[in-house]
């Protein structure tokens, strides 16, 4: 076990690591161009590549996305009991304790955890919670919902389309099927690289209410994501793809949509700081429930 542990942390640490140097040492690192690239590209080719290159069915799709539905529809309730206990505005805080960072740490753990077979889950439920960062999150953030974005969001069409090829019994065709795969092999790296590249510009300043609330993202995705994949029934590399994916820190998107939006910034970047370093500690754990 310790050693099939070290094989999933030990490539995330590392490519995360070599983002956080890089920036460090004042190299060039262009986060607006490798996001575009990542989120326009790598996801939706990824996304695309593992649904169809897959034996997963589109029933066990839509199990993975209820139960997902479900998760996130619990993190808010929760979310806002804790913020409204603590005398905190749960229209500000909120979008960080509901939607965890999915995307360029949740993807690679789930990816070195349980492979290709993960992968399709891990995607599907990621594309969720991307849904949600543009309706949800950016409506918190700043009082008014923005739906339209999701017609401008390649991940969401990339996973119509794959659920129409499977629905179909649609094969992509031998060179786009190559050109999907070879695409979608940028995101898992970039995605950590930009993790690390993103935690070694946060400044963090006042620590004690950050880190109570990063504690409650991290232990409260994982026991909710436990929940809901028994609620579910899902099968193994199902369950452990939302539970790890659930556990994941505080997602660089809330950051984002605090600075444009005028909330508190400061302590969200914080929460990303430390909900990661949180969740990072107790990933050894989280992996022996799920493996």
């Amino acid at each position: 076990m310790a050693s099939q542990l070290l094989s999933i942390l030990l490539p995330v640490f590392t490519i995360a690591a070599i983002g956080w140097t890089w920036v460090r040492l004042g190299r060039p690192f262009d986060p607006a161009t490798l996001s575009a690239l990542v989120t326009t590209i790598g996801v939706p080719a990824l996304l695309l590549s593992s649904l169809t290159r897959s034996a997963v069915t589109p029933a066990s799709l839509l199990e993975m996305l209820a139960a997902g539905a479900l998760a996130l529809a619990a993190f808010a309730a929760i979310g806002a009991a804790v913020l409204r206990f603590v005398k905190l505005p749960v229209r500000l805080y909120l979008p960080a304790l509901m939607l965890p960072n999915t995307g360029n740490l949740g993807l690679p753990i789930v990816f070195f955890a349980f492979g290709e077979a993960g992968m399709p889950y891990a995607v599907a439920f990621s594309t969720l919670v991307q849904i949600g960062h543009f309706t949800v999150g950016i409506g918190l953030a700043s009082g008014r919902m923005a739906p339209r974005t999701l017609l401008t969001t390649p991940a969401i069409w990339a996973f119509l389309l794959a659920l129409a090829l499977i629905g179909t019994g649609t094969p992509l065709p031998g060179w786009a099927a190559d050109a999907a795969r070879i695409l979608g092999g940028m995101a898992v790296p970039i995605m950590l690289l930009m993790l690390g590249a993103s935690l070694a510009r946060l400044s963090v300043r006042n620590l004690a209410r950050p880190l109570g609330l990063s504690v409650v993202r991290v232990a409260m995705g994982f026991a909710v994501g436990l929940a809901a994949a028994r609620l579910a029934g899902l099968g193994p590399e199902a369950a452990g793809a939302l539970v790890l994916q659930c556990a994941m820190p505080v997602a660089v998107f809330s950051h984002l949509f605090a600075v444009r939006y005028g909330g508190p910034a400061n302590e969200v970047a914080a929460m990303i700081v430390l909900s990661t370093l949180v969740c990072l500690a107790t990933l050894p754990l989280m992996l022996r429930v799920v493996l």
